[in-house]
C-alpha cells in the first residue's frame, strides 16, 4: 500500500494530539492540565518511529517493515525510560510525585480508551482499575507506598465516576474518518 509521508506524519500529529487532548480531558476533571505531555514524540527519530506505528495501528492494511518495527520498539523503550509519566523512568516508584502519578493515571485512561474503543487492541477489555490490580499493584518490581496506592485508586475511581463516554469519543472520532 503506497501512502505518502505527509499522510503518515499528518495522521501521527492528529493521533498524538487526540491522545494528549484525551489525557487532558481526564486531567481537567481533576483540575489539572499537562500541556507538555508526550512532546518528545513530535520531532526527530522518535516522531518518525511513532508516526509509522500509529498509522499502522489505525490502518491494518498498512504493514510495518521489520526495520520500522524495530525502530519503533527502540524509541518506545526510550520514551518510557525518559518520560517521568512512565514507570520505566524510575528505579524506585516511591520517587514518583503525586502530580506525576495523576498524569500517569490520566495517561492510562487515555491509552485504555483508545485501545478498548478506537483500535480494539485490548483483548482483555480491562478497565484501568483491572489493569492496575492485575499488572502493577502487587507486582514486586513496584514497591508502592500506601499513599500512592490510595492516590492511584482514588484517582481511578474519580475518573470512572465522572468521565463521559460521548465526550471522550468526540475527541477520537475525527481519526476514525482519516
Amino acid at each position: 500500500m503506497a501512502v505518502t509521508l505527509k499522510t503518515i506524519f499528518d495522521f501521527h500529529r492528529k493521533r498524538t494530539q487526540a491522545h494528549i487532548d484525551c489525557l487532558n480531558y481526564f486531567a481537567g476533571l481533576m483540575g489539572y492540565h499537562f500541556p507538555e505531555h508526550d512532546n518528545d514524540k513530535n520531532s526527530g527519530t522518535m516522531q518518525t518511529a511513532y508516526a509509522y506505528k500509529n498509522y499502522a495501528r489505525f490502518h491494518p492494511e498498512f504493514t510495518l517493515s521489520d526495520a520500522r518495527r524495530e525502530l519503533w520498539h527502540e524509541m518506545h523503550t526510550e520514551h518510557h525510560h525518559m518520560q517521568a509519566h512512565h514507570l520505566e523512568h524510575y528505579d524506585d516508584v516511591s520517587e514518583i510525585s503525586d502530580i506525576t502519578l495523576i498524569e500517569m493515571v490520566c495517561d492510562w485512561f487515555s491509552a485504555s480508551f483508545e485501545q478498548r474503543y478506537i483500535t480494539h487492541e485490548d483483548p482483555n477489555d480491562y478497565t484501568v482499575q483491572q489493569f492496575f490490580d492485575i499488572n502493577l499493584r502487587d507486582n514486586p518490581k513496584y514497591k508502592w507506598s500506601k499513599h500512592q496506592i490510595e492516590l492511584i485508586c482514588s484517582s481511578i475511581d474519580f475518573l470512572e465516576m465522572y468521565s463521559n463516554y460521548d465526550d471522550i469519543m468526540a475527541i477520537w472520532r475525527p481519526l476514525l474518518a482519516y
